[in-house]
């Protein structure tokens, strides 16, 4: 028998140990936890599985396979699977919510359909953090929001790493981290990854594309890598450190109202 229990991630503790006396549930003592989550770590058989999943469905409505993928066009379903985080769930929401908005006249989803309603998805999952949080720990959550993503956008590079010593030697960093991967703010794209000209290893981020949803045009303005690429690795290795430093410094410079200025931004481009 299994029971599942949902619940952020990183965001709740299952097990305190108080005064020597353990209360909750402690993982592999009491529970054996199953991870069934797909992510951009591993983005082809997340693509796969979510191709899987929309044949499915399309074979409980008559649809053929062919008739499924032939709903996208060029890098329409791969930019949906971007979109959704990896998530099955989010890129189901997604498909549904771009199906009936499409721009072309032949009825298929483009990269530029994906990309016209990320914006929309990036407000959605900053309402759930919210809707989430106590007051206190939202002006917290927003402003590390808008210091990776003023971060991003100033290195003119979708994707950064973080140190493994860093995140594991400083919990306000990781924490900060982790409860944004929780909510799809930014996602984990590699890990124990050693960088070209520094010593360690690092971890590899991506922010959400609801982030730059406004830049329609990326080339020599922006760098996103192809996670499909073979190569996608070796260039990971490479791109720009968010170093406790940095942290410190974009920290001092946050506007009072940083997600004011997030939206602002996002929606002026567009």
């Amino acid at each position: 028998m299994y029971f599942k229990v949902a619940t952020l991630r990183h965001s709740s503790v299952l097990y305190v140990d108080r005064q020597g006396q353990p209360t909750g549930a402690q993982a592999r003592h009491d529970y054996q936890p199953i991870d069934v989550d797909f992510t951009l770590e591993n983005i082809s058989k997340t693509e796969r599985q979510f191709r899987d999943i929309l044949h499915e469905f399309g074979a409980l409505s008559g649809m053929s396979k062919e008739d499924i993928d032939g709903l996208f066009k060029g890098d329409g379903f791969r930019r949906l699977v971007l979109a959704g985080g990896g998530v099955p769930r989010d890129c189901l929401s997604s498909f549904l919510e771009v199906v009936d908005n499409v721009s072309a006249n032949d009825g298929r989803i483009g990269k530029d359909d994906v990309r016209s309603h990320s914006l929309e998805t990036f407000e959605r999952r900053i309402e759930e953090l919210k809707s989430d949080c106590e007051a206190q720990e939202q002006d917290a959550l927003l402003s590390g929001i808008y210091l990776v993503k003023s971060f991003c956008m100033d290195r003119k590079h979708a994707a950064f790493l973080v140190s493994e010593k860093l995140l594991r030697d400083n919990d306000e960093v990781r924490e900060l981290l982790y409860r944004l991967l929780d909510y799809r703010i930014i996602h984990q794209v590699a890990s124990a990854l050693p960088h070209k000209h520094r010593e360690g290893t690092y971890r590899a981020f991506m922010i959400d594309i609801g982030c730059y949803a406004s830049m329609r045009k990326l080339q020599g303005k922006f760098t996103e890598i192809d996670l499909w690429s073979t190569k996608a690795r070796d260039k990971l290795r490479s791109v720009p450190i968010l170093a406790f430093e940095e942290i410190r410094n974009r920290a001092s410079n946050i506007p009072d109202n940083p997600e004011e200025k997030l939206l602002l931004e996002a929606k002026d481009s567009l």
